[in-house]
């Protein structure tokens, strides 16, 4: 398994680097909207609510058109394809044929695939869409992976006091801070390989900040395989399982690095 995680990063990491620094917009736009389909495909293929395949189809068409409508500059149609969404999903559950707490159910997973999977995913077409896009989106990349590389081994190596035993037994309060520091690490890193224009302190306040919030969003996944019972999201990923498994630290890294990148003034 070790083997394997190791196999896989190293034919990823090099095949994605080379894909966000050369791929054109639409391109990556297509890329982006492939995870969304792969990540609400391990979503709702765990899902303790059943679901027809019209239903997660509909679901996915709409996800699809919430992540596709921030290509466009005009926020208007990213605020109607949402709309779109809740209003299909609510008003939908009132014509279901099964019992009302089930239909809420439906509805509630619905809108949860659609504004955790589509909606943090499309925060790297915005970012794509910005003068330093490419930049920040290995910037996020490689702070994450720092974060949960350094995780991973400080936690089997010093790992003594459990992070959150009744959704990750397996995560340690040490391995938390060694995600953090890691990173750090990795966010200045960054900054002194591709990006000058970010100063120091900026780099050490969002590598923290990423380092925090990505296990956040490994706990959240926690928790929902939890839910379901389920050990990994998939097996995409040979080593790593699902893509959801991969992916968890980035979704909540990804609007946190686009935000702060636009509140400091960053093109």
């Amino acid at each position: 398994m070790h083997l394997k995680r190791w196999i896989s990063g190293l034919i990823l990491g090099p095949s994605l680097i080379l894909f966000i620094v050369f791929a054109p917009p639409w391109l990556f736009l297509l890329f982006i909207l492939l995870m969304i389909t792969l990540g609400l495909r391990e979503f709702h293929g765990f899902s303790p609510v059943p679901m027809s395949p019209w239903e997660k189809g509909a679901g996915l068409i709409l996800a699809l058109l919430l992540a596709a409508s921030l290509y466009s500059r005009d926020p208007r149609c990213f605020l109607f394809t949402l709309v779109l969404g809740l209003l299909w999903f609510l008003t939908g559950a009132l014509f279901q044929p099964e019992e009302f707490p089930l239909r809420v159910e439906k509805a509630g997973r619905h809108l949860l695939g659609l504004l955790y999977i589509a909606l943090l995913l499309a925060h790297f077409v915005l970012m794509r869409k910005m003068d330093t896009g490419r930049i920040l989106i290995l910037f996020t990349l490689v702070a994450v992976y720092f974060g949960d590389t350094t995780a991973f081994y400080i936690g089997r190596a010093y790992g003594k006091r459990k992070l959150a035993p009744r959704i990750s037994p397996g995560k340690t309060v040490e391995g938390g801070l060694g995600a953090v520091a890691g990173s750090v690490a990795g966010a200045v890193l960054s900054k002194m390989l591709f990006f000058p224009q970010l100063p120091v302190v900026h780099a050490l306040v969002l590598g923290a900040a990423v380092g925090g919030i990505g296990q956040m969003g490994d706990l959240w996944e926690s928790l929902l395989k939890r839910s379901a019972q389920v050990k990994d999201s998939g097996a995409l990923i040979p080593g790593h399982g699902g893509l959801l498994d991969r992916i968890d630290s980035v979704l909540f890294a990804a609007p946190l690095v686009y935000y702060y990148a636009w509140a400091i003034g960053i093109p």
